[in-house]
């Protein structure tokens, strides 16, 4: 087999492992767990808070080891954290152990996905990276469909949630291994920035006269009003998550059907994530940013007052299209709305600011420890997307062109001294 081929099945495989084993299902885990260790909802939420923020903040570390010790061995390194934090989650008795356990699992994933993979699929893939990248982010994908009803089958058969991540563990050190059989760099890494840019397409120029700057163009109404919308969503994201298994399984029917709702949001969500970019070429991408949330704020209201997996699975369902609608054209209006040039640059910003999406499974937690249920939350969640459908559809314009940075005849900013010929 190709070099090539080999290392692109190899890291599609790590991302669709560690989709599978941390973010999408680790909610029906923790619905077991609960149950029997006696937590609080408010510290299950936590944990799965802390797996988010340890992937946000040790999402750096990748690009140094890899110009330290090359893609092979960082990949591997992360298979390692990955086992490491699943046999000390199957040894867990207490809450803070468990805490550090999600928080391996974070640091686990972001050396494995999806910046060292990306990194070598552009750098193999020279003249295709853009439709072999798209392959991998689909198999990433499919790793969230897959890996609620994996655990499911996996608790059942065994009857214990120790188990499941002894069998992840396991599983994380043939991933080590396959690493390390496989990965072999096509271009030495020589700095972070080279990991960061790798997979984009070639580089813009920078335009004679460009219309704005970073700073200006994050101070437009248009960018806060975006940002805003990325936060909302990414949050609401973050704590479906978090707590959709427990709360379907409320209803009296046990894990699976939550398993089953939670694995009908990632398909649907890829779906429409898959066809939306197609689609806005056809509708406006602000109609279609608008149809999301308010599809996904519809799915709140669903979860809140039909208490019944049937509706469970079709909040689901809705939610997952508005999702993958909602975030796509939030990234595809900063391109339109400020240009290829800053765009990288303002998704990255506006990236950033949904670290606070990390608040929504620990406020889950703590109020169904308090209410009794996640019904009041995610009422709560419906009134806050409904808000935002509002604000998008009413305030979301074209930003007017900052006049202070707009060159004039000499394409320069007004006022900059002129260059000596």
């Amino acid at each position: 087999m190709p070099r090539n081929l080999l290392i692109m099945i190899s890291a599609s495989l790590g991302f669709f492992f560690v989709t599978a084993t941390t973010f999408t299902s680790l909610g029906y885990v923790l619905y077991t767990m609960v149950a029997e260790l006696g937590w609080s909802q408010a510290a299950a939420g936590a944990s799965f808070s802390l797996l988010g923020l340890a992937c946000g903040l040790s999402s750096p570390l990748s690009p140094m080891l890899m110009k330290s010790v090359g893609t092979r061995l960082t990949m591997a390194a992360g298979g390692l954290v990955l086992a490491a934090g699943f046999a000390l989650a199957a040894m867990v008795h207490q809450i803070g152990m468990f805490f550090v356990a999600t928080s391996l699992m974070g640091i686990g994933f972001s050396l494995i996905a999806p910046s060292p993979a990306v990194f070598l699929i552009a750098t193999w893939f020279p003249r295709t990276s853009a439709r072999m990248i798209g392959f991998y982010f689909m198999a990433g994908a499919l790793g969230g469909v897959a890996g609620p009803l994996i655990v499911n089958q996996v608790v059942g058969w065994s009857g214990s949630w120790r188990v499941h991540w002894m069998v992840m563990g396991i599983a994380a050190l043939v991933l080590s291994v396959i690493f390390l059989l496989t990965i072999r760099d096509a271009v030495t890494v020589e700095s972070i920035d080279q990991v960061k840019h790798a997979g984009a397409s070639e580089p813009v120029a920078v335009p004679a006269t460009s219309a704005w700057t970073v700073g200006a163009a994050m101070r437009t109404p248009t960018f806060m009003v975006i940002a805003f919308a990325m936060i909302v969503v990414q949050t609401v994201v973050t704590t479906m998550h978090s707590v959709l298994v427990t709360h379907v399984a409320s209803f009296g029917h046990g894990g699976g059907a939550g398993a089953l709702a939670m694995s009908l949001l990632a398909f649907t969500g890829t779906i429409a994530k898959g066809s939306t970019g197609a689609l806005s070429e056809r509708v406006s991408p602000k109609l279609l940013l608008v149809i999301g949330l308010g599809l996904q704020s519809v799915a709140m209201v669903l979860l809140a007052l039909a208490p019944s997996p049937v509706a469970a699975g079709i909040a689901a369902m809705l939610f997952g299209v508005g999702w993958g609608f909602s975030w796509l054209t939030a990234h595809i209006l900063l391109l339109r709305y400020f240009g290829a040039f800053l765009a990288a640059e303002l998704v990255a910003m506006a990236t950033m600011c949904t670290t606070f999406a990390v608040l929504g499974p620990l406020t889950a937690g703590w109020m169904a420890d308090r209410t009794g249920s996640f019904t009041t939350f995610f009422a709560i969640l419906a009134v806050l997307l409904a808000f935002t459908t509002i604000v998008t559809a009413t305030l979301l314009r074209a930003p007017l062109p900052d006049r202070d940075a707009v060159p004039d005849h000499d394409g320069l900013p007004d006022g900059a001294p002129v260059p000596a010929e």
